[in-house]
């Protein structure tokens, strides 16, 4: 990861990729070598270190579904889950006859060794309680239902996994199948999923805190297009606020209750191409909100979708279009500043950043000299 002072265009420093904290404070990498792992707490500043710890065996931060920004940190920084690395995207799917999970003290300090959790068959991370103390795995269920799971609950503390599973409490007897897409965690230990499933796609609303689960149908419509079917993202407008789902591709935004957790309406819009959506996995404290396709603003009043034709906003009360960005320009990645005024562009030609109004779309320069893949989040200096 390169870090670049926008005002002189200067790189700062390089890091390791790896899982951030919310303001980009710090940055959590794991990375293997031929039998052990260096675990390292990155802090984003030149000329400073971070703690570090090796432990044995190959392992990496899992992630989830297509976003690619690692995850396997609980949200009070305190507990770390680690995967094997060859089992990092699920290769083996579920023939797997065991899993393993390395559990990690967040103070990466000497003397606490890793927890070494195996469950027999194929387990996936599926997400953190807030506090660390419960990790979620998804478990993939061969036979005739392709893509069944059921999620388990493992306590970190002793590796035990707790018999019951993890069922929608509205309906306890329908089978879950579907592969992820996409994930929003928020701050409440809620953790939407946002499946492709058999049928349709739909909503996997887990509370980490209390161990339960609900799902929420999206609707149909196009799910026969296999390249508009994993352009699902899932996003939170704030704390109290309403999630929203969105398809880029097919124009169509699904507004779902915050504590109901039940679609409350769908809208329809006019796609500015068919193309992949992410949205925002940040947007807390002093960092600006980003997501490779689609994210919302700081205060939760937009949301911004790019794609091949450019850049598209969306009202958050009416989900209405309120303004077109670069129009005709492939873009790749968004972030916004913290105040919401200003939004940053990566086109897909040339890797390019562009930095434009975020009211007017005015172009107002250009950030770097190209070459950029990924744009992940703007801070204040």
């Amino acid at each position: 990861l390169r870090v670049i002072l926008d005002s002189t265009l200067e790189e700062q420093t390089t890091v390791p990729y790896g899982a951030p904290d919310t303001t980009w404070g710090y940055v959590l990498t794991a990375t293997p070598g031929e039998r052990t792992t260096r675990i390292q707490n990155v802090v984003i500043e030149p000329g400073f270190g971070g703690s570090t710890q090796e432990i044995d065996g190959r392992w990496v931060l899992p992630t989830v579904g297509l976003d690619p920004i690692p995850v396997g940190v609980s949200p009070d920084r305190r507990t770390i889950v680690l995967v094997e690395a060859d089992a990092r995207y699920g290769a083996a799917g579920a023939d797997r006859a065991t899993s393993r999970f390395a559990v990690v003290d967040g103070r990466l300090a000497l003397g606490y060794e890793p927890r070494i959790i195996e469950l027999p068959g194929a387990f996936d991370f599926d997400a953190l309680s807030p506090d660390g103390k419960l990790l979620y795995v998804a478990e993939q269920v061969p036979g005739p239902l392709e893509g069944r799971y059921q999620v388990r609950v493992v306590e970190t503390a002793t590796g035990k996994m707790r018999p019951e599973i993890i069922v929608d409490k509205r309906n306890i007897d329908e089978e879950m199948a579907g592969h992820p897409v996409d994930q929003e965690r928020r701050a409440d230990g809620m953790v939407m999923t946002l499946y492709r499933g058999a049928e349709s796609p739909f909503v996997h609303a887990l509370s980490s805190v209390e161990a339960w689960a609900v799902c929420i149908d999206l609707p149909t419509r196009g799910f026969d297009d296999e390249d508009a079917a994993d352009d699902w993202g899932i996003v939170s407008l704030g704390k109290g606020k309403s999630d929203v789902a969105i398809n880029g591709t097919l124009g169509l935004a699904v507004e779902i209750h915050p504590s109901e957790l039940a679609v409350r309406r769908s809208v329809d819009f006019e796609p500015s191409a068919a193309a992949a959506f992410r949205f925002a996995k940040f947007g807390h404290g002093e960092l600006g909100p980003s997501g490779r396709r689609v994210l919302a603003a700081p205060d939760g009043s937009s949301l911004y979708a790019a794609g091949e034709g450019g850049v598209v906003r969306l009202g958050a009360k009416d989900l209405d279009v309120q303004q077109r960005y670069l129009p005709a320009t492939a873009v790749d990645g968004l972030a916004l500043t913290p105040d919401g005024t200003t939004l940053f562009a990566l086109t897909v030609t040339g890797g390019r950043i562009a930095r434009l109004d975020a009211a007017t779309g005015e172009l107002e320069g250009w950030v770097g000299d190209g070459g950029f893949d990924q744009l992940l989040g703007v801070t204040p200096r």
